[in-house]
């Protein structure tokens, strides 16, 4: 899996020791910060797949999440990623849903925001996909990432990015029911392969293997989404 060159760890460590409580995603965080490796390299995701398969109550995760202060940004950031539970209007009528969104977003509206939802994807496809949007990634001067400057008409436009088509969703302000959490860039491989996903009204092997057939749908069919 390629990535670019300039997409690398940070040598900080998050400014987090304040916290009386730690999440799992800020402990493989910092650990992950100590270690001489790139972000997305094949050593890297092996490190963290063994590290998740440790983790024996993944349903903790984002209450571990939500319970961090320092996540709570006062701006909402196109190009950022981040959490929240959320309750969906209709939802009665919908096959499924994420209750805990990890989304990446894209625009801002009056009422909400549109964006990409990374749970929607398989780990392989989403690391996959994280991988392509670092092309378009906002770095600092000390080569950090910021931001990912990506929006819809782009990715619609490219059968390179058919990843996204499962993954865009628009989400209501009034229907977010906790604080929007920020998931840091040198944070972004190690959430994406976190197991936090919590869909209603299907398994996410069912809810995968349906994104995987929409995304195989695009390589046949290429153009616009409704």
């Amino acid at each position: 899996m390629g990535v670019s060159p300039h997409y690398r760890r940070s040598p900080r460590t998050q400014l987090n020791n304040q916290m009386a409580y730690q999440s799992k995603l800020t402990e493989l965080a910092q650990q992950r910060s100590a270690m001489d490796q790139a972000i997305l390299s094949r050593e890297s995701m092996k490190w963290l797949k063994d590290k998740i398969e440790e983790i024996r109550n993944p349903s903790s995760i984002p209450r571990g999440i939500s319970q961090e202060a320092f996540r709570k940004d006062k701006k909402f950031l196109l190009g950022r990623l981040y959490c929240f539970y959320y309750d969906p209007l209709g939802k009665a009528e919908m096959p499924y849903y994420d209750r805990f969104p990890m989304v990446l977003a894209l625009e801002k509206y009056n009422d909400g925001f549109l964006g990409l939802n990374l749970h929607y994807l398989p780990y392989k496809y989403r690391l996959a996909f994280l991988s392509k949007l670092m092309d378009y990634a906002v770095l600092n001067d000390d080569n950090d990432v910021m931001k990912v400057r990506i929006t819809y008409d782009i990715l619609n436009a490219s059968k390179r990015f058919k990843e996204f088509r499962p993954c865009i969703k628009r989400y209501l302000t009034s229907q977010i029911k906790s604080k929007v959490l920020a998931i840091q860039p040198s944070e972004w491989e190690i959430a994406s392969f976190l197991p936090i996903q919590q869909f209603k009204g299907a398994k996410p092997k069912e809810v995968w293997e349906e994104s995987v057939n929409t995304i195989k749908d695009a390589n046949k069919t290429f153009g616009s989404i409704s």
